[in-house]
């Protein structure tokens, strides 16, 4: 019948431990925060944003009976801060991007808010439906002509309507001639549960770039981190093995190399 290694299986043991801790140190991404935007080595701030709710205009269906819009209220930044006594015009709470569907009167007065629905935000789980995060995700988006810097597009979740996910996506170009912090983005087009905004502004422009490195430390650096892993791992459990299956004590319950025979005759001194 074979024998197992103990010393092997440990080695093992230290290996998948270890590769687990890096594989999930590097799979883990930091959570979002609009101060500190990273994307292909840029930083971005757009926290300037947060304190405001942009509000975007949709056009008027004019096939429509009774002329319908549909504008949308969103923040960048974080979820909709609802002012006191004005719920009525603002989705629930924690919605980042809300769609306010208006009926448009034809006599000039201002319209009239039908209905509100969550494109993106959170909500707690129900008896009926999950619950819904926001994921806010940054990604690098295609060049645009005329456009120096690359853009990047703001990817926010978590909507329902009707069955349906809902999402939004605002891509940031950099714009260095609109410095106004009230400049909102612009309605590019709603398909399919999406919405795409455009947001031209100065504030999307990159404050610095970032040497491409996952967790601030070189390649070398890692290795010499799990290298010490192992060996930490391998000495702590070579030595619990030692004593317990041999007896040994004092500089014999250090790892080193042997037979099982000789421990033998050690345990029986």
């Amino acid at each position: 019948m074979t024998r197992i290694n103990p010393r092997l299986t440990l080695a093992i043991l230290a290996l998948l431990t270890v590769s687990s801790v890096a594989n999930a140190q590097t799979d883990a991404s930091p959570p979002y925060n609009c101060e500190n935007i990273s994307v292909d080595g840029n930083s971005y701030n757009i926290s300037v944003l947060k304190s405001m709710t942009f509000k975007v205009d949709g056009v008027p269906k004019e096939d429509h009976p009774s002329k319908i819009r549909v504008d949308y209220q969103l923040n960048p930044c974080q979820a909709i801060v609802i002012p006191d006594g004005e719920t009525k015009i603002y989705c629930k709470a924690d919605t980042w991007v809300c769609q306010d569907t208006k009926l448009v009167q034809e006599e000039g007065g201002d319209p009239k808010t039908l209905f509100l629905r969550t494109i993106a935000g959170s909500a707690p789980a129900t008896d009926s439906t999950p619950a819904r995060e926001v994921a806010p995700s940054v990604a690098r988006a295609e060049k645009i002509a005329n456009v120096e810097d690359l853009p990047w597009n703001l990817t926010l979740k978590g909507g329902n309507i009707d069955g349906q996910d809902q999402s939004a996506i605002i891509t940031f170009i950099c714009d260095k001639t609109i410095t106004d912090e009230k400049a909102g983005p612009s309605l590019t087009k709603y398909d399919k549960g999406v919405v795409y905004f455009s947001w031209k502004t100065t504030h999307a422009c990159p404050i610095q770039v970032e040497l491409p490195k996952a967790d601030g430390m070189s390649g070398f650096g890692l290795f010499l981190r799990i290298v010490a892993i192992i060996a930490a791992f391998y000495l702590i459990a070579g030595m619990a093995y030692n004593h317990y299956f041999y007896g040994a004590k004092g500089l014999d319950l250090i790892p080193h190399i042997g037979n099982d025979h000789d421990r033998i005759e050690l345990r029986q001194l």
